[in-house]
């Protein structure tokens, strides 16, 4: 029987994009982002600060999802402000809502397992998820880089635009999860899991 792995730090659970998708995002966040705080690339979060004791209850769980289906089609184009310091760009999906469907489930499977309090969630990862994104720009210094930001983004998804459509947007491809460690700044890739009939090319990793 395989020993348990032991973690000390919280762990992150984060959607695997396609490789080109997680290039284009990243090469968006790192123009941005302010450098000094720019530890990671681009990414889609689920939970935040799972215990990291639970991670081969978690493992089972991912490993089941993905065992019994495939990826879809996922869109990123016009962003959006984030409160007065940042912009991010919203998961749009086909079908809609699964990656919120996917945390629903996850999240009653990690409720569930709660025996004691070193196994609680954060406040955080308790709230339902409502809008998956991924974040272009955050901690600001002035409203200006974020208007900015904004302006130039909006830009960059309008030269996608082709004939017949409204908006530019990018069409890219959910194809796993992957889980981290958090190293109070960077993260560190402890596993990768892919779905059903998906590419397993991986992003790069999230280490300083």
């Amino acid at each position: 029987m395989t020993a348990p792995r032991q973690f000390q730090s919280p762990l992150i659970l984060t959607l695997r994009l396609d490789k080109a998708t997680h290039k284009l995002l990243t090469d968006l966040r790192s123009k941005y982002f302010p450098p000094h705080r720019n530890f990671l690339t681009a990414h889609v979060t689920l939970f935040h600060a799972i215990p990291a004791h639970r991670f081969n209850e978690l493992d089972d769980q991912l490993n089941s999802i993905c065992s019994s289906r495939s990826g879809w089609d996922v869109f990123f184009g016009e962003p959006e402000k984030m409160g007065n310091r940042g912009v991010y760009l919203i998961v749009r999906e086909r079908p809609s809502s699964t990656v919120e469907r996917i945390h629903r489930q996850l999240l009653t499977d990690l409720k569930r397992g709660i025996r004691e309090d070193k196994d609680k969630l954060t406040n955080q990862d308790l709230q339902t998820m409502r809008k998956p994104h991924v974040t272009v720009l955050n901690k600001a210094s002035n409203e200006e880089q974020v208007d900015t930001c904004l302006k130039e983004v909006k830009e960059f998804f309008d030269g996608l635009k082709t004939d017949g459509q409204k908006e530019g947007q990018h069409k890219g491809r959910a194809v796993g999860f992957e889980l981290w460690e958090y190293l109070g700044g960077p993260w560190k890739s402890i596993k990768q899991y892919s779905f059903k009939g998906e590419d397993i090319d991986s992003p790069e990793k999230q280490e300083s």
